[in-house]
């Protein structure tokens, strides 16, 4: 095994376990605000810890693929996570972590009307 593949090994289960770690957190964490945190921060280390593994052993083909992979991850992710906690927020999603401090009522009462629907 060369050092390219020993590199390639070694943050393949990096990334493996910062995956790993993400999957506990949802499991473990109390509130929809919590588990959205773990779940963001996994998928985004996690698949840009993938893609640079995998740059090791890729063609330069492939290596462009990868970053447009990365980049697309790098700039999703914190829009998801917001949407999905902007909803949450939206629907009274009460924190439930211990010590959790909800600022939210310094808002106007405008802000608190959602827009919407359901």
């Amino acid at each position: 095994m060369d050092t390219r593949e020993l590199i390639f090994n070694i943050m393949l289960l990096a990334s493996c376990a910062v995956m790993t770690l993400g999957v506990i957190g949802i499991l473990r964490m109390p509130d929809i605000y919590t588990k959205l945190h773990g779940s963001s921060k996994a998928v985004f280390l996690g698949i840009v810890t993938l893609c640079i593994a995998s740059s090791v052993l890729a063609t330069p083909a492939m290596n462009m693929r990868l970053i447009l992979i990365a980049l697309v991850t790098v700039l999703t992710t914190p829009i998801s996570a917001h949407a999905i906690g902007r909803s949450a927020w939206l629907l009274h999603e009460q924190m439930q972590t211990p010590g959790a401090v909800d600022e939210s009522h310094t808002l106007t009462p405008e802000a608190e009307e959602p827009t919407w629907r359901l």
